[in-house]
Protein backbone atom coordinates (compact mmCIF):
# COMPACT_ATOMS: atom_id res chain seq x y z
CA UNK A 1 0.00 0.00 0.00
CA UNK A 2 1.46 3.34 -1.00
CA UNK A 3 0.95 6.34 1.18
CA UNK A 4 0.75 9.90 -0.08
CA UNK A 5 4.12 10.57 1.57
CA UNK A 6 5.77 7.73 -0.37
CA UNK A 7 4.23 8.97 -3.61
CA UNK A 8 5.46 12.51 -2.90
CA UNK A 9 8.97 11.20 -2.17
CA UNK A 10 9.00 9.24 -5.45
CA UNK A 11 7.89 12.29 -7.45
CA UNK A 12 10.54 14.44 -5.73
CA UNK A 13 13.26 11.92 -6.64
CA UNK A 14 12.16 11.88 -10.28
CA UNK A 15 12.09 15.68 -10.49
CA UNK A 16 15.51 16.08 -8.86
CA UNK A 17 17.02 13.45 -11.16
CA UNK A 18 15.53 15.18 -14.21
CA UNK A 19 16.91 18.58 -13.16
CA UNK A 20 20.39 17.17 -12.50
CA UNK A 21 20.45 15.43 -15.89
CA UNK A 22 19.30 18.56 -17.70
CA UNK A 23 22.05 20.65 -16.11
CA UNK A 24 24.66 18.15 -17.31
CA UNK A 25 23.27 18.20 -20.83
CA UNK A 26 23.41 22.00 -20.89
CA UNK A 27 27.07 22.04 -19.98
CA UNK A 28 27.99 19.55 -22.68
CA UNK A 29 25.91 21.46 -25.21
CA UNK A 30 27.79 24.74 -24.65
CA UNK A 31 31.17 23.06 -24.83
CA UNK A 32 30.28 21.11 -27.97
CA UNK A 33 28.93 24.30 -29.58
CA UNK A 34 32.20 26.02 -28.74
CA UNK A 35 34.17 23.22 -30.40
CA UNK A 36 31.96 23.49 -33.50
CA UNK A 37 32.52 27.26 -33.61
CA UNK A 38 36.26 26.52 -33.51
CA UNK A 39 35.87 24.21 -36.57
CA UNK A 40 36.53 21.13 -34.44
CA UNK A 41 39.75 22.47 -32.91
CA UNK A 42 39.34 21.17 -29.35
CA UNK A 43 42.63 22.70 -28.22
CA UNK A 44 41.48 26.17 -29.30
CA UNK A 45 38.10 25.67 -27.63
CA UNK A 46 39.81 24.62 -24.40
CA UNK A 47 42.13 27.67 -24.52
CA UNK A 48 39.12 29.97 -24.95
CA UNK A 49 37.31 28.23 -22.12
CA UNK A 50 40.36 28.46 -19.84
CA UNK A 51 40.74 32.16 -20.68
CA UNK A 52 37.19 32.78 -19.50
CA UNK A 53 37.81 30.77 -16.33
CA UNK A 54 40.93 32.83 -15.58
CA UNK A 55 39.05 36.11 -16.16
CA UNK A 56 36.31 35.23 -13.67
CA UNK A 57 37.33 32.99 -10.81
CA UNK A 58 34.58 30.73 -9.49
CA UNK A 59 32.92 30.43 -12.89
CA UNK A 60 31.55 27.01 -13.84
CA UNK A 61 32.78 25.32 -17.03
CA UNK A 62 29.28 25.67 -18.43
CA UNK A 63 29.19 29.43 -17.88
CA UNK A 64 32.77 29.78 -19.13
CA UNK A 65 31.90 27.89 -22.33
CA UNK A 66 28.86 30.10 -22.85
CA UNK A 67 30.92 33.27 -22.32
CA UNK A 68 33.64 32.00 -24.66
CA UNK A 69 30.98 31.36 -27.32
CA UNK A 70 29.54 34.83 -26.88
CA UNK A 71 32.99 36.45 -27.05
CA UNK A 72 33.93 34.43 -30.15
CA UNK A 73 30.68 35.31 -31.92
CA UNK A 74 31.07 38.99 -30.98
CA UNK A 75 34.69 39.07 -32.19
CA UNK A 76 33.77 37.42 -35.51
CA UNK A 77 31.21 40.08 -36.45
Amino acid sequence: MTTPLMLLAAVAIVVITFVVLLRGVGAARHESRLVRQCQGDTAQAERLLQAELSRSHGLSRDEAALRALQRLERDNR
